[in-house]
């Protein structure tokens, strides 16, 4: 989970110890849930994307390659993943 977003569930559940439970109102979360799943293995799998490219430059693969793989162009795929790129936090 990120930085911000585990800041954030923290903040909630920091809230959560506050409310009164009569002030509460039974709500359907789970799409929620969902969405903080999906966020979590996006993060994963961008991470775990960015060390392939990397992979694949040590091993001499051209940025057209890459960016062909990626569906993008070779621009695309060296500003994002190249060395001037910012590195994943």
């Amino acid at each position: 989970m990120s930085r911000t977003r585990t800041q954030r569930v923290r903040a909630l559940e920091d809230w959560a110890d506050r409310i009164e439970s009569e002030d509460l109102e039974v709500a359907d979360i789970e799409v929620l849930r969902a969405i903080a799943t999906l966020a979590d293995r996006r993060e994963q799998v961008d991470d775990e994307l960015a060390e392939a490219v990397r992979a694949a430059r040590k091993g001499k693969r051209s940025w057209s390659e890459i960016g062909a793989m990626l569906g993008v162009s070779k621009q695309a795929a060296q500003c994002k993943y190249g060395p001037t790129s910012v590195a994943p936090a």
